[in-house]
């Protein structure tokens, strides 16, 4: 039974009867080049762009009188820098999400020490955001999204200049949590954060062309203009002559299998 849904969305003169069904405890990515459609499905389903009965999750139907109810129950992080910080030190950005549900202080001073031990950032806990770099304010954007336990992660290019350590190791936290319900809707444009994924669907104009729940067709996500980094096709060229059997995305793992 799907947890999240799409059912027949038609939006102006982009998308056309388009479908989507997530199982809850899921990672799925939805990969696709620039202009797409993923901002604006990302708009979609977030409920900035209105829509009547056409998103649904888990038994709320997304329209104008259940989208408080059913925004209550996402984590959305853009790649957007105009949504960023509303404060000025770690631990009050953290905090707000909280406060506006009326958590007290001791919980949300509990629920902050869960969630920086956790993701390891107890140390910046009490830093001005403007003294961290990109990668860590990436980094907090998503942790402040998960911080009140949303049901549904919606991630638009979230991990966009994020340094490849904190990518790994977010993207490793990420896929733990869906082992405790979360369900996680990663839409980009980087084969890199797709590497914990449970199921790929490529969109291309509007619609779904293509899903992978293991073996992808690089050639296919080349040719509609997805970048193919580095490892993959190092990767791809090392298992065309025999030498490793499958797609590595981290070098280490790489030369790991090399000097077996």
């Amino acid at each position: 039974m799907s947890f999240f849904k799409i059912n027949n969305l038609t939006y102006k003169d982009y998308f056309k009867d388009f479908n989507l069904e997530i199982e809850k405890g899921k990672f799925i990515s939805i990969i696709g080049s620039n202009h797409s459609g993923k901002t604006m499905l990302t708009k979609i389903i977030s409920a900035i762009i209105p829509t009547i009965d056409v998103c649904t999750l888990e038994d709320i139907s997304l329209n104008k009188n259940t989208v408080l109810n059913y925004i209550s129950k996402l984590g959305v992080v853009t790649n957007d820098f105009n949504q960023d910080f509303l404060f000025k030190k770690v631990k009050d950005e953290l905090a707000y999400p909280l406060l506006n549900l009326g958590y007290t202080e001791h919980k949300i001073n509990q629920k902050i020490n869960i969630v920086s031990k956790f993701f390891k950032i107890e140390n910046i806990l009490n830093k001005n955001i403007n003294d961290l770099n990109i990668s860590t304010q990436k980094k907090l954007l998503i942790i402040t999204s998960l911080i009140h336990e949303p049901e549904l992660l919606v991630l638009d290019d979230a991990f966009l200049e994020m340094d490849k350590k904190d990518l790994e190791f977010m993207l490793k936290r990420i896929k733990n949590l869906t082992k405790k319900g979360l369900t996680v809707l990663n839409i980009t444009s980087s084969l890199e954060t797709i590497i914990e994924s449970d199921k790929v669907y490529v969109l291309n104009n509007f619609q779904i062309e293509k899903e992978y729940d293991e073996e992808i067709d690089y050639d296919y996500l080349s040719e509609i203009g997805i970048d193919l980094p580095f490892m993959i096709e190092l990767s791809r060229k090392l298992e065309y002559l025999k030498v490793i059997d499958k797609i590595y995305f981290n070098l280490e793992e790489l030369v790991g299998e090399l000097w077996k």
